[in-house]
C-alpha cells in the first residue's frame, strides 16, 4: 500500500521517502491483514471512500449490500457467532447509529465479535450547521455517546492516522476476552485524508494487535473444581452461549461422559450438546424442559459454563431450581465480571471455556482412573427422570390438524430436515415453540437472539450463517410479525445466491401480545397475508400450507428448489406458550 518515491534533492543526492497514502486505503488493507471476509452495509457519507478502497480486494474482503442497516448488523452478528471472527458493519453515521443499533446491541449482549465503521458526516466543520451530522455538537446527534453506550469499545478518529490505528485497536477489542462489537467513528476529514507514515505514532502490522493470549484458571482452582464434581452425588452442567463462542462442544460431551454428569443448556446455549445424547436433559429456564429444570433443581453441584444466568435461565431466580444455599456452584466465564454475577459461587474459573473444560476433563480422567467413580447411578437417575417426565414426548407433537398446531410443526421440521441443519430463531411465540420442542441432533445448530431478543432477527441472521457455512442447510424460523420486519432479506438472499429456507408461523397476529390481551385486543392483529406468494413475487420459492399433512412435502420442495424459499404455515391461533411456563407470568412481561 505504501509506495517509495523520490521526494527531494539535497546536496546532489536524492533522498527517498514514502508517498502519503489515504486513510481509506490503509483501512481496507488492515481489514485484509486481519482476515476479515465480509463487510455488510449500505454506502453513504464518508464510508464511500472505504468502499471504493475495497474494490481491488473485494475477492478477499467481500462487500454485501443490505437493504437496511438493521439487516446489515444482524448479518454481521450471526456471522460472528457462527465463525468466531468479526465481520464489518459499514454505512453513514446517523443510519448506523439508528437503524443498525438493533443488531449492534444484540451483538454486544450476546458477545459476538463485530466491527462498526461509520462517520460523523460533519462536512469538515463540526461546529457549523450541517445536514445529517452526528458530530455531537449543537444541532447534531451525539453518535459518540450512542455507540459508547451499546458497544464494547468505541473510538473517535479526528485525523487519518487515528482512523487507521483506531481500526486496528477495534479489531483487538472485538476479539479479545469476551468478544463484542467495536466501533470506529470518524470525522469526515479522517476518512479521506492522507496518512503521514514517516512520523510517530507509526502504523505497525495488524497481527501484532491480535496476538494476545487468553488468560486461564489456576491449577489449584481446577483441582478444587474436580474434587467437587467427583464427590458430588448429582452434578449437572449448564452449557451456555460461551460454549458456542469457544467451540467447546467436544469438551462438554467428553467431561459429561467421564463423570456421568447431566447436561442442561441455557436458551442461547441450546445445541451445546445434541439433545439426543443420553446425558442431555434439555434447556433449563422459564420455557425449559421439565427434565432440565428438575435435574438442575435436584443437583448438589452445578457447573455453569459460559452462561450469565438471566431470569429466563433461572426461572426468575427460583430457589427450587437454583439455590446457592444448598448447591455448590462452579462458574466458568471468559469475563470475570460474569462469574458470580447473579448468584454467589464457590469457585469462579475465568478464561476460555474450552481450555478450562479440557483441564477439568484431564484432571477428572486421572482421578477416575486412579479411584474408579461409579457413574452408573448418575446415568440411571438421568434416564429415569427423562422417562418419567416425558423428555421430548408430548402427544400434541403427533397431532395432525388444519390449521397446524405449532408443536406439530416443530416435530415435522425436526423429522424432515437433515440433522446438520442450522437454525436461526426470532422473537415471540415461534422461538418458544422451537426452543422448547425441537430436539437438537447436532451441536451448534441453533442461533438465537437473546440479548435484546427482538423481532426481525431470524431472516438476516440466516444469511450471515449461510455465508459462514455455505455447504450446510440453513432454516430461519420466524413469526409473521418478525417476517414482515425483515422481508427484504429475501431480496438479498436472491442477489447473493443464498438458498436459505424460511418457515413462517403465520397466525396473523403478534401472537404473544394478543394472547395476553384477552378480550381487550388492541394493535396486535394483522390482515391475513400469503407470505409464500410474496416470496414468489420476488423470484424466490414460496408456498403456503394450512394442513400439517402437507408440511413435510412443502419443506422438501423448498430445499429441492435451490432458491431462497418461504414456507408459510397457517398455525392454530389458540395455542398458548403459557402452558409451557415454569413460573407465572408477570403483568409487565410481553
Amino acid at each position: 500500500m505504501l509506495r517509495r518515491v523520490a521526494v527531494k534533492e539535497t546536496g546532489g543526492q536524492s533522498q527517498r521517502g514514502f508517498e502519503m497514502t489515504k486513510a481509506s486505503e490503509l483501512m481496507a488493507n488492515v481489514l485484509d491483514e486481519a482476515g476479515v471476509q465480509y463487510v455488510f452495509g449500505i454506502p453513504g457519507g464518508g464510508t464511500g471512500e472505504i468502499y471504493n478502497a475495497l474494490y481491488d480486494i473485494s475477492d478477499r474482503v467481500k462487500p454485501v449490500l443490505a437493504r437496511h442497516e438493521q439487516a446489515a448488523a444482524i448479518m454481521a452478528d450471526a456471522y460472528g457467532r457462527a465463525t468466531g471472527k468479526p465481520a464489518v458493519v459499514m454505512g453513514q453515521g446517523l443510519f448506523i447509529g439508528s437503524n443498525a443499533t438493533f443488531g449492534i446491541m444484540e451483538a454486544n449482549l450476546s458477545s459476538s465479535p463485530m466491527i462498526v465503521l461509520t462517520d460523523t458526516s460533519d462536512s469538515g466543520m463540526a461546529q457549523h450547521a450541517a445536514n445529517q451530522s452526528g458530530a455531537g455538537e449543537y444541532g447534531s446527534i451525539d453518535l459518540l455517546g450512542i455507540f459508547r453506550s451499546i458497544t464494547k469499545f468505541t473510538t473517535l478518529a479526528t485525523n487519518p492516522k487515528e482512523a487507521v490505528i483506531g481500526l486496528q485497536l477495534a479489531l483487538k477489542h472485538a476479539t479479545s476476552g469476551r468478544p463484542g462489537p467495536a466501533t470506529v467513528l470518524m470525522r469526515s476529514a479522517a476518512i479521506a485524508g492522507d496518512v503521514d507514515v514517516e512520523s510517530p505514532p507509526f502504523i505497525h502490522p495488524t497481527q501484532g494487535y491480535l496476538a494476545t493470549a487468553t488468560p486461564t484458571a489456576r491449577t489449584e482452582d481446577i483441582d478444587k473444581a474436580v474434587e467437587m464434581l467427583v464427590k458430588a452425588e448429582r452434578p449437572v452442567m449448564i452449557a451456555g452461549n460461551g460454549v458456542h463462542m469457544s467451540g467447546a462442544h467436544g469438551q462438554v460431551r467428553e467431561l459429561a461422559e467421564t463423570l456421568g454428569m447431566a447436561v442442561a443448556t441455557s436458551y442461547k446455549g441450546k445445541s451445546s450438546i445434541p439433545e439426543t445424547h443420553p446425558l442431555a436433559v434439555g434447556m433449563v429456564g422459564v420455557y425449559g424442559r421439565p427434565t432440565a429444570n428438575a435435574t438442575v433443581g435436584d443437583a448438589d453441584v452445578v457447573l455453569v459454563v459460559g452462561a450469565k444466568l438471566t431470569p429466563q435461565d433461572t426461572v426468575g431466580e427460583n430457589p427450587a431450581v437454583f439455590d446457592p444455599k444448598r448447591q455448590t456452584i462452579i462458574q466458568i466465564d471468559i469475563d470475570e465480571r460474569n462469574a458470580g454475577w447473579t448468584f454467589p459461587i464457590d469457585i469462579g474459573l475465568v478464561g476460555d471455556a474450552g481450555e478450562i473444560l479440557q483441564k477439568i476433563q484431564d484432571a477428572s480422567a486421572e482421578v477416575v482412573e486412579s479411584s474408579p467413580v461409579d457413574t452408573n447411578p448418575r446415568a440411571a437417575r438421568i434416564s429415569e427422570r427423562k422417562r418419567s417426565l416425558g423428555y421430548y414426548d408430548d402427544p400434541v407433537l403427533l397431532q395432525d390438524s388444519s390449521p397446524v398446531m405449532p408443536q406439530r410443526l416443530v416435530r415435522i421440521l425436526q423429522e424432515t430436515v437433515d440433522p446438520s441443519t442450522l437454525f436461526t430463531l426470532d422473537a415471540g411465540n415461534n422461538r418458544v415453540w422451537m426452543a422448547h420442542y425441537f430436539q437438537s441432533q447436532s451441536h451448534k445448530t441453533f442461533y438465537a437472539p437473546g440479548g435484546t431478543a427482538g423481532m426481525g432477527w431470524s431472516l438476516p441472521a440466516a444469511l450471515g450463517v449461510k455465508l459462514a457455512y455455505p455447504d450446510k442447510p440453513v432454516v430461519g424460523v420466524t413469526g409473521d410479525g418478525g417476517f414482515m420486519m425483515s422481508v427484504h432479506a429475501i431480496n438479498t438472499a436472491l442477489q447473493y445466491d443464498l438458498p436459505v429456507v424460511y418457515v413462517v408461523l403465520n397466525d396473523s397476529a403478534l401472537g404473544m401480545v394478543k394472547n395476553h390481551q384477552g378480550d381487550r385486543r388492541i394493535v396486535s392483529e394483522f390482515i391475513e397475508t400469503d407470505h409464500g406468494a410474496l416470496a414468489r413475487s420476488m423470484g424466490a420459492f414460496g408456498i403456503q400450507v394450512n394442513d400439517s399433512k402437507d408440511l413435510a412435502g412443502a419443506l422438501r420442495e423448498a430445499f429441492a428448489s435451490g432458491k431462497p424459499s418461504v414456507v408459510d404455515v397457517i398455525v392454530e391461533r389458540s395455542a398458548s406458550i403459557d402452558d409451557l411456563r415454569a413460573s407465572a407470568r408477570r403483568p409487565t412481561e410481553t
